[in-house]
């Protein structure tokens, strides 16, 4: 990735630059991407924020960020909607967030969430630790005959396994677990005590429940850390953040789902301003048509109408909430969708909550038959027997958690890169933008002007990027601004207009007006006299046009 990252800078060094914005615990440096036409001044323009691969695990956000950055580096000049993103706006991109943990990810069997410093205790307790027994660079499933098992062997594919009836007897049963070993391996023989097989959580830490929203301790939420911005990732994260305030929207890449995800996080779409909740529909709606994905709320997607918070920490609720930014989380690859089967994506967590276990065994026999299909060599393992040295024999096999479940198969990803890109560039050129409209300059008096000069905010969203937004003091709005050799008589220089709406909030029932203001002045300067007139706004950028009296 780094030296991918030098390779453009070396290439493209009119419109991209990159730099550390910190280092992770092990000395990684965190990048951050900067593109913009004018990158010298790329702050002067609304921008866009995509970050990736937060959970180690889920490093098909890498790819997609990596993907995205290169085809708006070849589509400028070529390429009418990246052409006027990069002139128009700024796009930055951290394309690794876990640098420790996706390293392990990509060069071990490991899979974990975020970092792999031990987290939550620094001495592990004793239990199952998850491990690649058989030596193959996997880890996959592990199946153990037992009386009290709770699992089957499916009857109409042998190669699934099903849930035991209630009440079954008469066949062989299995307990169904993740492969790995007892720690410590300080036992006798296979007659383990029930504790020693409960999960020995290690690298339990999740970067996405770190940030100062709705925190909430270990206790309620796993992987929490000890306190908010507690992992230097996160924090170097949030302060880049609170540099740029000129960030205007923002996406998180994550995997898996085939989803994009929106605001609320809290309730239905009226736990947020209606205005909020028309923007997020309207541009999930748009990123749904251009990509391919379904788009939902957080909250209709994954509240189980038990969990009094969903997702404590989340980054995407801190940007709504936090920065008045409209943000969205996309869970790339649906293997289920891809399958014919049904996902949360589509369903909703409540609405696979009420599938019969038929239903769910249906549609893994659907996944199976697909990923036999289309990744037919290491999509799925066969059991093979193995003498495990903690239980006996045993048998490990199952589909491949990390290129398979987690992330899509090489054969897919170039597809999922280009369908979220899509988007990516889509909300890119949604963010506010500001014109200038008609001045008039008349004279009404001995070398006395009075100078009206409209201006418009010709982008979808509006100044603020959401009604919460344009509540927070620290987001500025517009300001109007004339320089030159004049007397002020009348009027302010900067003055203040507010923030503009964008056409996003524009409906028929309404002339236009919401989204363009004027500023007014009465001055005195000689005649022939050029003042620059300069409109601008953090989150929608800088125009300027020259006044001749």
């Amino acid at each position: 990735m780094t030296e991918a990252l030098q390779d453009w800078q070396r290439a493209y060094p009119d419109i991209f630059s990159f730099t550390s914005i910190g280092k992770s615990r092990r000395g990684r440096d965190l990048w951050a991407v900067t593109l913009c036409a004018d990158i010298e001044h790329a702050e002067r323009f609304p921008g866009l924020l995509v970050d990736a691969n937060i959970h180690a695990g889920e490093v098909a956000g890498n790819a997609v960020a990596m993907h995205w950055i290169a085809t708006l580096l070849e589509g400028f000049g070529n390429a009418p909607a990246i052409q006027q993103l990069l002139q128009t706006r700024a796009v930055y991109v951290v394309p690794r967030i876990a640098v420790d943990g996706a390293e392990e990810y990509l060069t071990t069997p490991a899979r974990l969430r975020s970092s792999p410093h031990d987290y939550p205790l620094s001495e592990p307790p004793a239990g199952w630790v998850p491990s690649d027994v058989d030596g193959n660079g996997h880890i996959l499933q592990m199946r153990v005959p037992s009386p009290d098992g709770a699992y089957a062997i499916d009857e109409r594919d042998p190669r699934l396994m099903r849930p035991r009836r209630p009440g079954e007897f008469g066949q062989r049963y299995y307990h169904v677990f993740t492969e790995g070993r007892v720690h410590p391996p300080t036992h006798h023989g296979t007659d383990l005590e029930g504790s020693r097989l409960d999960l020995s959580v290690r690298q339990g830490m999740d970067f996405n429940r770190n940030f100062p929203i709705r925190w909430a301790t270990e206790d309620v939420q796993n992987g929490a850390g000890p306190f908010p911005l507690s992992e230097p990732e996160i924090y170097a994260l949030a302060k880049f953040i609170e540099a740029h305030p000129n960030i205007a929207a923002y996406v998180a890449l994550h995997t898996s789902g085939g989803v994009i995800l929106r605001q609320p996080s809290t309730g239905d779409d009226s736990a947020i301003p209606a205005l909020d909740a028309v923007l997020y529909r309207r541009m999930g709606e748009e990123g749904a048509r251009v990509s391919g994905y379904f788009s939902r709320s957080n909250y209709e997607t994954f509240h189980n109408g038990y969990d009094p918070v969903l997702m404590p920490g989340a980054a995407d609720d801190w940007m709504y909430d936090h920065q008045g930014v409209l943000g969205f989380t996309v869970e790339i690859w649906d293997l289920p969708r891809h399958a014919g089967a049904r996902g949360y994506a589509e369903y909703g967590v409540k609405g696979l909550m009420k599938l019969s276990e038929e239903e769910r065994q249906e549609d893994l026999r659907k996944i199976l038959h697909f990923v036999e299909d289309k990744v037919p060599t290491q999509g799925f393992f066969p059991w093979m027997p193995f003498h495990h040295p903690d239980l006996g024999m045993v048998e490990i096999g199952g589909l491949d958690p990390k290129f398979v479940v987690q992330n899509p198969p090489l054969c897919f990803l170039e597809e999922e890169c280009e369908r979220v890109g899509r988007f990516l560039t889509t909300l890119g050129l949604s963010t506010a933008q500001l014109q200038v409209g008609p001045i008039t300059s008349e004279r009404i008096g001995d070398n006395v002007y009075r100078i009206a000069a409209m201006v418009k905010n010709q982008g979808f969203l509006p100044t603020s990027s959401t009604k919460r937004g344009g509540e927070m003091k620290r987001v500025m709005g517009v300001k109007a601004e004339l320089a030159g050799n004049f007397e002020m008589i009348a009027g302010e220089s900067p003055c203040q207009l507010g923030h503009l709406a964008g056409y996003g909030e524009i409906t028929s029932a309404m002339p236009p007006g919401k989204n363009r203001k004027v500023a007014e002045w009465v001055v005195r300067a000689q005649p022939g006299t050029h003042l620059m007139l300069t409109f601008s706004a953090p989150r929608a950028g800088t125009v300027q046009e020259l006044i001749v009296l």
